[in-house]
């Protein structure tokens, strides 16, 4: 069964899911979707809200809730078990780690790399799955 691999806390035991973890990891899907524009989501009562819609703008690049959000998931995940963790990880496994991390910054940052995830319905997935399973590999592995 799956919940034999689940352990509660940030253990040092390798290749399970801290239950810590389990709600950074639904959360972080839904939250890289939104900012992808995937599908949106939006509150009607008090005036609406889109969680889409830029809190800032920096230097003309719009901050949203969205890339908080899944900013906030993925650190979590990194901060509870890579600081805490006993494993030796190669670099393959931290160049996958980095680039999860970098992703969702350079989308918002770097027009050329927004472009190449938005060339097509295909490539805004396949920046999905690599962000969410990524972070689900880093939970999984340390």
């Amino acid at each position: 069964m799956a919940t034999r691999q689940i352990a509660i806390g940030g253990g040092t035991n390798n290749n399970q899911i801290d239950l810590l973890d389990v709600l950074a990891l639904v959360i972080l899907p839904i939250s890289w979707a939104l900012q992808l524009n995937v599908f949106t989501w939006q509150i009607n009562v008090f005036g609406g809200y889109d969680f889409n819609q830029a809190l800032w703008t920096i230097g003309g690049v719009a901050i949203s809730p969205a890339l908080l959000i899944t900013l906030a998931a993925v650190a979590w995940v990194v901060v509870t078990n890579l600081l805490n963790s006993e494993t030796e990880h190669g670099q393959e496994e931290m160049a996958a780690i980095g680039t999860a991390l970098a992703l969702p910054i350079l989308y918002v940052f770097v027009p050329a790399v927004a472009d190449l995830v938005n060339y097509h319905d295909i490539t805004k997935l396949a920046a999905l799955m690599y962000v969410s399973a990524a972070t689900m590999y880093v939970s999984y592995r340390s």
